[in-house]
């Protein structure tokens, strides 16, 4: 039953209070309790049943604050190392910010667009900025995943109770149990995926019994919920992953690795024509048998799922043609992708006037809402922060460190593969661990450098 306004102030003056209280006395702390509210936040129209303006509680509020907080230690009392905001990665995320900026000024839907863009600055000042500037500390690093995995597992636990209580093997029902925490499986296999790699490293780093028997449990629950949450797209996404890492376990030369990631994306490109040969629509959904589904996840002729990924794929590609400079708007795909959907190519499971949902693709997303310029520079990000990650895991060697960053790559991997199929960055679930995981390899790269120069001072006193 919705809470009333009234209902829902009295819960939120003093969790405000609280929060406020914690900004003052602890930063990382509010940003930690924050990370563990994530998983758990809910749709402000889910508790209060409107269906007006929308936000996460009580993670978005908090994030707004963060963003404030920001702010002034930018302009006021300069709290941000120079390191931090003249590396690369920072500048590849403020020229992001910057084009969603420009291409909301241009947008069919400002509103929409600078709402967007609203999540975004608060989104890349606390997972990221302020996250950053925490990470130097090793133990912060480990403490974000944690403060994420612990929330994370509540709603997993929630998650299996209800797929328990259905039938383990019900893959209809589990594409919905997860709500009203996640609105579907997708997001909440990506997030699973996106945390797997380094709880599982941290298992084996050093750290007292207790804590490696908590880390023990939450990767047991974290299996279970993966498994179960019929999330192809999560699957896929965390073997891909897994096998990068295991060609940077045996450490490849990056000329190796260059000249093999080049020829990934030849044979991809090669290989679209005969995709698109594919794509032809028919009246079956997806299979509930587990074998089969995972099966079904290449199936591009029948499979209704993947036939309806691929109708916005197609409206996401028609509405870049048609604008593709500036695109149509940071989070319009949504409300403007109705007319570019063909009838004929409409699936069982398409919405009567395409009038919800996103384009199932980060790539094709920025493609379609902020043209060519968008989708470039989130891919030349996207390939900055695994690059940089890459770096650090090759120079750390295989430590603690080492295999902590390789892990953290591993993560962020699983998300960019899922990417292609998905598009979930402007949720605060997602947000959290791809801007999180990008400051954690940042702060690491940074302090490599500080390390690298302390030592080449003391072996080369003036």
């Amino acid at each position: 039953m919705p809470m009333t306004g009234n209902e829902l102030l009295i819960l939120i003056i003093p969790a405000v209070l609280a929060v406020l209280l914690l900004a003052l006395l602890s930063l990382e702390h509010l940003l930690l309790l924050t990370l563990f509210l994530a998983p758990l936040s809910l749709q402000l129209s889910y508790l209060t049943g409107s269906t007006g303006f929308d936000l996460s509680v009580p993670t978005e509020p908090v994030m707004a604050l963060l963003l404030l907080i920001t702010l002034f230690r930018l302009t006021v009392t300069r709290g941000f190392p120079k390191e931090l905001l003249r590396h690369p990665m920072t500048w590849m995320v403020g020229l992001y910010l910057l084009w969603t900026f420009i291409t909301a000024l241009t947008s069919t839907m400002p509103g929409v667009s600078f709402k967007t863009l609203a999540y975004r600055l608060w989104f890349t000042a606390g997972f990221y900025l302020v996250a950053a500037r925490l990470a130097y500390d090793e133990r912060f690093r480990k403490r974000y995943i944690l403060a994420y995995a612990t929330g994370l597992a509540v709603v997993v636990i929630y998650f299996i109770v209800r797929v328990q209580g259905a039938g383990l093997l019900n893959q209809q029902f589990a594409h919905s149990a997860c709500y009203p925490f996640y609105k579907d499986h997708t997001s909440f296999g990506a997030s699973m995926a996106f945390i797997l790699p380094p709880l599982t490293v941290m298992l084996f780093s050093r750290g007292s019994l207790w804590h490696r028997g908590f880390q023990a449990a939450l990767l047991l629950i974290f299996v279970a919920g993966f498994v179960l949450s019929y999330s192809r797209a999560a699957w896929v996404s965390l073997i891909a992953a897994a096998a990068l890492a295991l060609i940077l376990w045996i450490r490849m030369p990056v000329r190796m690795l260059s000249v093999s990631a080049a020829l990934f994306v030849v044979v991809l490109a090669l290989s679209a024509g005969w995709i698109w040969q594919k794509m032809d629509s028919t009246t079956e959904d997806s299979s509930t048998d587990l074998g089969q589904h995972l099966r079904s996840s290449s199936n591009i002729s029948t499979d209704q799922s993947n036939l309806e990924r691929i109708n916005r794929w197609k409206c996401a590609l028609r509405m870049f043609a048609e604008k593709p400079n500036t695109g149509w708007g940071p989070g319009t795909y949504q409300f403007r992708y109705a007319p570019f959907q063909k009838s004929s190519e409409r699936t069982a499971i398409s919405t009567d006037f395409g009038d919800a949902g996103n384009s199932h693709s980060e790539y094709l997303g920025a493609l379609s809402e902020s043209g060519w310029p968008g989708a470039l520079i989130y891919l030349a990000m996207a390939l900055c922060a695994v690059i940089t990650g890459i770096k650090v895991w090759y120079r750390e060697g295989r430590g603690d460190k080492g295999y902590f960053a390789l892990a953290v790559v591993t993560g962020l991997v699983t998300y960019a593969v899922h990417g292609v199929m998905n598009s979930f960055l402007d949720s605060d679930k997602i947000a959290a661990l791809w801007w999180g995981f990008i400051a954690l390899i940042v702060a690491m790269d940074l302090e490599g450098r500080i390390m690298a120069g302390a030592t080449e001072s003391d072996s080369n006193p003036s």
